[in-house]
């Protein structure tokens, strides 16, 4: 076994013509100021003890890449004036480093500069970029203003500041950057305002300035950029974006949002603008009456709709004519007074276990070409209990509109319980792939029995029903299946805990010309089969002025 003593001894007498040198987890603070490797192209400490590498200034001709990454305790980089052939400079995770040589603005060939998650980076004096095509400053958190730039950008060149504390970002950063198509600000805590170049970007596909909670406002000119698809601007301070944002006609995803209390949201009138608009996300808007635009209906492309968590009242009538609305969340609006008239296409609606309570009848026998209603917050037991029975007893006040042809058997609500459970309501319970309940003697009973109030675990399946014979006389089977995996909209995110309720009503099971004259009570089973997976079930009997 050599001692530390002996390597630190010999460490001392290393070879100057030596051209890799890789000693990952190093255990000293320092290389020995001998040591002057001429030849030297690889120099890779990893994870080392180093608080520097020397203090003098060291010619290194040859040298193209340091990799010091992890090594927490380096608090200053070397000088690199006498590194003309520098390429690729790692230094992520150097948590304690304080600061970059300003040196380092004369390497011209510099490549690749990774400075990922340098917490306590504070200068960082300038940088050459006339061979850049790789500058991470994630998570530079105490690193406030961006480098000087030395040369020219190259077009390729991929800069990333998320989470960075820098407060402007220079206009020189964009003047050779048309061809840019992602553009990620986010979390950069003290960004305050962003340069009017920004929208010369015309090859910009994607803006995100989401987490940037100092920044108050998009430029102006934020409309001209012809291309944009994506623009998310959640948890800043923006209150009313630029009117022009309307001339966006190519984009998609529109996102706003995250604001403290006493500060209010307004959407500026749409104008027949955002012609491609499939997604508009202002939750956590602050907003109230006005913060819509009265026309929001013209967003003629728009399938979703999140609304979540808003102090408005009433919301603009020419929501119905969203023609293209799939998807609206509603959830903890609780100041809502009533639901709007909701567009025709509209197959979800998400709100929480209180709005739907509150609307419950409104929702089960006004809003009948909805699908689904989503609900959040599904955790109280009282409340999920009072959901179901409400919600079923709204359905059986409805039997005079119970019909083989309704699609009543096609409206699902869900649930997400946490942890996973069944509503009391429901007196049959189990887990199977598969239930059959014997029923009770004279279970049915004619003008009075509505049908089978179901619900289930997990994925929303096609499911299918069987009212079987007591007696195998021949008599077959009352069968009905139910397309239930149709409910599922493209916006739908499913989870591991939801309960999907749903109705099938007698009317659409019970065939009279298969039933050779016998009555329903001839028939003592209900079997639901749920195409091979595993569920956890509810099942209860509805009659009319039941429990």
């Amino acid at each position: 076994n050599i001692g530390r003593s002996s390597i630190r001894y010999a460490i001392e007498y290393l070879p100057n013509n030596l051209r890799c040198f890789v000693w990952d987890d190093y255990p000293w603070k320092s290389l020995p100021s001998t040591f002057a490797p001429k030849m030297l192209v690889h120099l890779q400490l990893k994870r080392s003890k180093l608080c520097y590498l020397w203090m003098e200034t060291k010619h290194l001709p040859s040298l193209r890449r340091i990799d010091l990454s992890w090594s927490e305790r380096l608090m200053r980089t070397p000088d690199f004036k006498r590194m003309p052939n520098l390429e690729y400079v790692n230094l992520n995770q150097c948590s304690n480093l304080e600061e970059v040589h300003h040196s380092l603005g004369c390497c011209s060939k510099l490549i690749g500069l990774y400075l990922n998650d340098c917490k306590s980076l504070k200068r960082f004096p300038c940088v050459n970029v006339e061979s850049l095509e790789y500058l991470n400053l994630y998570g530079c958190s105490s690193l406030e203003k961006f480098p000087e730039i030395h040369g020219r950008m190259k077009p390729e060149i991929q800069i990333h500041m998320l989470g960075s504390g820098i407060r402007e970002l220079p206009s020189s950063i964009f003047q050779y950057q048309t061809h840019v198509t992602k553009l990620l600000l986010w979390d950069m805590k003290n960004l305050v305002a962003l340069p009017s170049g920004i929208c010369r970007l015309k090859s910009l596909v994607s803006l995100s300035v989401s987490g940037c909670s100092k920044l108050e406002s998009l430029p102006e000119e934020i409309g001209d950029l012809d291309n944009l698809r994506v623009l998310l601007a959640r948890d800043t301070m923006i209150l009313q974006p630029p009117s022009s944002i309307v001339r966006l006609n190519k984009l998609i995803i529109l996102m706003f949002g995250g604001f403290d209390d006493g500060v209010h949201f307004e959407f500026p009138p749409v104008a027949e603008g955002l012609r491609s608009l499939e997604h508009l996300d202002l939750s956590y808007c602050n907003l109230i009456d006005g913060g819509l635009p009265e026309d929001i209906g013209s967003l003629s492309s728009l399938k979703k709709l999140d609304l979540g968590s808003n102090n408005f009242e009433h919301l603009p009538p020419s929501i119905a004519q969203l023609g293209a609305l799939r998807s609206l969340d509603l959830k903890h609006c609780q100041r809502l007074t009533q639901l709007p008239e909701l567009p025709s296409e509209l197959n979800e609606l998400r709100v929480d276990c209180h709005m739907a309570l509150k609307f419950i009848h409104d929702l089960v026998t006004k809003r009948k070409k909805l699908q689904r209603v989503k609900l959040d917050d599904a955790h109280n037991d009282t409340i999920y209990n009072l959901f179901a029975h409400a919600l079923f007893q709204n359905i059986s006040s409805m039997r005079h509109d119970i019909s083989a042809s309704d699609s009543l058997s096609l409206r699902v609500f869900t649930g997400e319980p946490y942890p996973e459970k069944i509503p009391s309501w429901f007196h049959h319970q189990g887990w199977d792939s598969s239930v059959s309940l014997n029923l009770p003697e004279n279970w049915y009973i004619p003008d009075k029995f509505l049908g089978f109030a179901v619900c289930y675990s997990r994925s929303l399946i096609d499911t299918t029903t069987h009212l079987i014979p007591v007696c195998d006389d021949g008599m077959s089977c009352m069968t009905q299946k139910l397309a239930l995996s149709e409910c599922d909209t493209e916006s739908s995110d499913y989870s591991e805990c939801d309960i999907h309720f749903f109705f099938i009503p007698f009317a659409g099971l019970w065939d009279t010309s298969k039933a050779n004259g016998k009555t329903p009570n001839d028939y003592g089973i209900i079997r639901l089969s749920f195409s091979g997976e595993m569920k956890m079930y509810g099942l209860h009997l509805l009659y009319k002025e039941g429990p």
